[in-house]
């Protein structure tokens, strides 16, 4: 069974544990690579998180830009790396995030692919009907807020107004203004 994992990172023989989002030293890994090369990305430094995915009722991979053009503004010209893993040591799946699984052991890496342009290989998932964006247009306004009170979460808990050059806090300001004023 192949298990993939996304990553900015190139060159690794061998995949280790690090500090997860949910603050745990864990590899993630999926089944399903257009799940990993969400991840093949960091809009934000750990342990900040970022990747606003979920599954259509069909399964399908869908992406939610909760600001105009953020697909394209996080993904297009970035490139990655899939790298994919025959076999993981005491997989689990202890996040309850839909088909992730993480490891606390190094894994050896099988096989990797570099990706020059992670927004054109996304472009591709799409037409295949693999993948889709759901454009900021489409949201609704009682799922922006969620948005936004779970970016005031991040705001207090982590105490970001303090700290207003850490590179979450320039995050929610260059994209959520509105949420970073009014808290």
């Amino acid at each position: 069974m192949t298990f993939y994992h996304g990553s900015p990172v190139g060159g690794l023989n061998e995949l280790k544990p690090y500090l997860s989002e949910h603050e745990k030293q864990y590899i993630y890994f999926t089944q399903n690579p257009v799940v990993a090369l969400l991840y093949a990305v960091h809009p934000v430094p750990k342990p900040f998180s970022y990747y606003p995915y979920g599954f259509d009722k069909d399964g399908t991979i869908h992406y939610s830009e909760y600001y105009q053009n953020a697909f394209s503004d996080i993904y297009k010209g970035k490139q990655g790396y899939l790298y994919e893993c025959d076999d993981i040591p005491s997989a689990g799946n202890p996040t309850q995030i839909n088909g992730v699984f993480v490891c606390k052991n190094a894994v050896k890496v099988d096989r990797v692919t570099m990706l020059p342009d992670l927004y054109e290989c996304f472009v591709e998932y799409q037409q295949q009907g693999l993948f889709r964006i759901r454009p900021f247009n489409t949201i609704s306004e009682k799922e922006m807020q969620y948005v936004y009170d779970d970016l005031k979460q991040t705001i207090q808990k982590h105490n970001l107004k303090q700290f207003p050059d850490n590179s979450m806090s320039r995050f929610i300001r260059e994209h959520f203004q509105e949420v970073w004023e009014k808290e």
